[in-house]
């Protein structure tokens, strides 16, 4: 086989890989933000529904309250990924308890919730999930990642 036509066998194999990674890409969007997860979860084929703020005692920033499939998220967005991260580590890891400030002073709060609570977080946001579907459980962690708090 000469040079020229093993060129041409390559070169003919070469661009549907090229192709079918750049397809891949298009589709693995990170999820960062409230816009983004929206995105993310329309694109997976979920359908969306905004109901508007929420505000629960143990978090300091007021969220936003989504039906997916059916079932309610509550996603709270911040300023940045350290302000993101400093509430995020007032979630106990069974997502039972949240603790604010240090020593003798910290406030603890104890939730006694009425379904599975699953607490996810990415980029500048933590999504709580509190129920047992398992299609929005695998949902919010394609999108997010494994929970870092709950059962």
């Amino acid at each position: 086989m000469g040079s020229k036509k093993v060129a041409g066998i390559l070169g003919g194999c070469i661009v549907p890989i090229i192709a079918v990674g750049a397809i891949a890409t298009l589709n693995a969007i990170p999820v960062t933000d409230y816009a983004t997860l929206l995105s993310y979860l329309r694109d997976s084929g979920a359908s969306i529904v905004e109901e508007g703020a929420i505000q629960e005692p143990f978090f300091d920033i007021e969220g936003r309250r989504v039906t997916v499939n059916e079932s309610t998220i509550e996603v709270y967005e911040y300023a940045d990924v350290g302000a993101m991260e400093t509430e995020a580590g007032c979630v106990s890891p069974e997502g039972g308890s949240f603790r604010k400030g240090k020593g003798d002073t910290a406030q603890v709060c104890f939730v006694d919730w009425i379904a599975t609570p699953h607490f996810y977080k990415a980029g500048r946001i933590i999504v709580f999930y509190c129920g047992d579907n398992d299609s929005i459980i695998s949902l919010l962690e394609n999108a997010l990642g494994k929970q870092f708090a709950g059962m």
